[in-house]
Formats: structure tokens, sequence, C-alpha cells
């Protein structure tokens, strides 16, 4: 990739992760959306949270 198209992206995701870490709801909210925390707000096992579903795969 081209050095001004990583130069891009990194800016415009340092503008999403300043928009989206203006309070802690905002964030929770944000990383709910993004299916990294459940609706309960804990980690997803997928990311190391703690598998509640019982499941033995």
């Amino acid at each position: 990739m081209e050095s001004d198209k990583k130069k891009a992206i990194r800016a415009l995701l340092d503008k999403r992760q300043k928009e989206k870490t203006v309070t802690f709801e905002i964030a929770r909210q944000w990383l709910v959306g993004e299916g990294m925390l459940d609706k309960d707000g804990e980690l997803r096992p997928q990311y190391g949270g703690e598998d509640k579903s019982g499941r033995k795969d």
C-alpha cells in the first residue's frame, strides 16, 4: 500500500477513535456496536471474555 494511503487511513482511524472515546458511554456503545462487547458490556469470548453459553467446542 502506498505511503500516502496509509497516512490517510491512519488519520481517519485516529479521528474516529477520538470521536468514539469522548465519554465512557459513547466508547461502550461503540464497542458493543462493533461486536467486541455484549449488551451487558462484557468482553465477548472471541476477544478473551468468559464464555457463558455453556458450549464446549
